[in-house]
């Protein structure tokens, strides 16, 4: 699958081996409408798999790109493509602690 990246807004979706997905940069609100449409393409790949979303390289989250990573899963699930996260940056997890949303970003659920 090709790169899906812009400069200018500082995110890149590649994908790696299997069904993980890289995603590299800042996750904020300047990124969140090219993220949303990178990540389209992914969720018509029809797996029993879940995709996994490796942030290891995010450098960078606002709260909207915690709401990004819970659009991103909700757009897979409508899809019937089951999501995981992996790699969730400090930021993440804090965001999400705070905004009571942790369960949902958690590595080990598919929800």
């Amino acid at each position: 699958m090709p790169r899906k990246a812009d400069s200018s807004e500082g995110v890149a979706l590649t994908h790696a081996e299997g069904n993980a997905i890289r995603v590299s940069g800042a996750l904020t609100f300047a990124s969140a409408g090219r993220a949303i449409e990178a990540f389209r393409p992914y969720c018509q790949q029809q797996t029993i798999k879940p995709l996994l979303l490796d942030l290891a390289e995010v450098t960078r989250m606002d709260s909207a790109g915690l709401a990004l990573l819970l659009h991103w899963k909700r757009m897979a699930h409508a899809a019937g493509q089951p999501v995981r996260f992996s790699a969730l940056p400090e930021q993440a997890r804090n965001l999400a602690a705070v905004f009571g949303v942790a369960d949902l970003i958690d590595s080990s659920s598919t929800r």
